[in-house]
């Protein structure tokens, strides 16, 4: 592949996630939970499974939906954070929007943020300053709430991401060679 067609399919699949993460809380705040599951599902079709047909890449989407689904679940249940768009019945959980952001954020680990890989110290910098931005901003727009003071809320979720970002890099490294 040229060095052409990499960089438009990096920035196709930076450009589709960060879409994709716009019309997630855009339809929250309008009242259309699916939208985001939906935008996510459709970015990682028309994107990413087309770069990658790898076993691992899979399992570390997979893992990551499971893994970010059942952190902010903690957060959720311990009223740290509310999300909009919940479930009725399980206010507990993260929404399912939650989990398909978690899932088109793994997709972008081994393409447009693949750079990091090799990384960690950045990895932890960048998930520690640009996690807590993602719900800042959704907070702004109402699709999250911080239920506890600002500062302890950007620091819990730095350190959180900070942790997130080189370990699901590294956890796709491990699922990589237990599958070699």
């Amino acid at each position: 592949m040229s060095s052409k067609a990499t960089t438009l399919k990096l920035g196709f699949n930076a450009l589709g996630f960060q879409s994709a993460w716009w019309l997630t809380v855009f339809g929250i705040v309008m009242g259309y939970p699916l939208v985001g599951p939906l935008a996510m599902t459709l970015y990682m079709i028309a994107d990413h499974f087309s770069l990658t047909k790898q076993k691992a890449e899979m399992l570390l989407i997979l893992t990551a939906m499971i893994l970010g689904t059942v952190a902010d679940s903690i957060f959720a249940s311990t009223s740290f954070l509310s999300y909009a768009g919940g479930y009725t019945l399980a206010p507990f959980l993260a929404p399912l929007w939650i989990t398909a952001m978690w899932g088109g954020f793994a997709a972008t680990l081994n393409h447009s943020l693949g750079w990091i890989k090799t990384r960690p110290v950045l990895g932890f910098l960048l998930g520690g300053v640009f996690g807590p931005l993602s719900y800042i901003a959704g907070s702004k727009f109402g699709a999250i709430q911080f239920n506890a003071e600002m500062t302890t809320t950007v620091i819990v979720l730095g350190i959180f991401w900070g942790l997130a970002v080189p370990g699901l890099v590294k956890l796709h490294a491990l699922i990589d060679r237990k599958l070699s």
